[in-house]
């Protein structure tokens, strides 16, 4: 009996998962991170003003696009291994054009800022919202209706 009990409990983990595994989608839409951001959405995309547009494909991929009207920086990322790390705290990764990276956005009521990026090589670009290098802090975006 217990070789049996073992067996279907090998089975049903071969089959089912991580335990609790939830898609990426719904990780993205539980956080309510969906559509377009802006630091103000009346202005055009800019260096200054950038726009993120955070969007799920029709086969469940999940997307960040920045726009800053910069061709070297503009472009499309795809999201993976996204994770609620607490309420207001959601982890992701996300390949650039060189390097991974590990990032974690903070929401503040209907707003998000970077809160932390870890470059894949080990480097903290974005500690406790804020850079490493200037101390500045990061921007925080607001929704956009269109």
């Amino acid at each position: 009996m217990r070789h049996i009990s073992f067996a279907l409990v090998a089975l049903f983990a071969v089959f089912a998962g991580p335990a609790g595994a939830a898609s990426d989608a719904s990780v993205l839409r539980k956080f309510g991170m969906l559509g377009r951001y802006a630091v103000n959405c009346a202005n055009v995309p800019a260096t200054s003003n950038p726009h993120l547009i955070y969007a799920i494909s029709p086969k469940g991929a999940v997307t960040r696009t920045l726009e800053m009207a910069e061709p070297d920086l503009d472009g499309t990322f795809v999201m993976r291994k996204l994770r609620l790390l607490a309420p207001d705290r959601l982890q992701y990764k996300e390949t650039g054009r060189e390097l991974g990276y590990t990032i974690t956005f903070a929401r503040m009521g209907s707003k998000f800022r970077s809160w932390k990026s870890v470059r894949s090589d080990g480097e903290v670009i974005i500690q406790d919202g804020k850079f490493r290098t200037s101390g500045s802090p990061t921007l925080v975006f607001e929704p956009c209706a269109y």
